[in-house]
């Protein structure tokens, strides 16, 4: 066993060759191998938290007929604005200028432009204009969709009791 005065990876003029060393003097590969598991470690932490900020949508409700007959009967506009913390879809927005009262409002699945069933249902004003409000819990097949652009809101009226306006949730950007 060799006496050394400097560490093996720093050349023997380096300013490092007074520093004191001992018997347990770390290694380069073990210390490489740690600075490499902490910064693992950095990089998992950071990719953790971009992952849990919470996530943006927005659905454009504009009338859009269930049938043929209803084309000429649906009127109004919306906007409803969704953000997904964890597995909650919290919904807020408003609508104006319906045909006839709401009665119901929902979210449903389905790919865009093509209906499907409901999600959840939420609470809304009987008024041809209101304000929308609702906080959701998705399962993983929901959330599935909501990434897909598969969810979308509906409000039902009484003259239209198929449904009046309708938005599919796209990202916000």
């Amino acid at each position: 066993m060799t006496n050394r005065t400097h560490p093996p990876f720093c050349p023997k003029d380096s300013s490092l060759k007074h520093f004191p060393l001992k018997s347990s003097f770390v290694k380069p590969s073990l210390f490489i191998r740690a600075l490499a598991c902490i910064g693992a470690l950095v990089l998992s932490l950071s990719s953790l938290t971009a992952s849990a900020q919470d996530m943006q949508y927005r659905a454009r409700l504009s009338p859009m007929p269930t049938t043929p007959q209803t084309k000429s009967t649906i009127t109004g506009a919306g906007e409803a604005l969704a953000t997904l913390s964890g597995t909650t879809l919290t919904l807020r927005g408003n609508f104006s200028g319906m045909s006839s009262a709401a009665t119901m409002a929902h979210v449903h699945f389905g790919p865009p432009a093509q209906p499907g069933p409901v999600v959840a249902a939420f609470e809304i004003a009987a008024q041809t204009s209101g304000a929308l409000n609702a906080s959701i819990e998705l399962n993983a097949e929901q959330l599935r969709a909501l990434a897909a652009n598969s969810l979308y809101v509906q409000i039902h009226s009484e003259s239209n009791p198929a449904g009046e306006l309708r938005g599919w949730l796209f990202p916000k950007k």
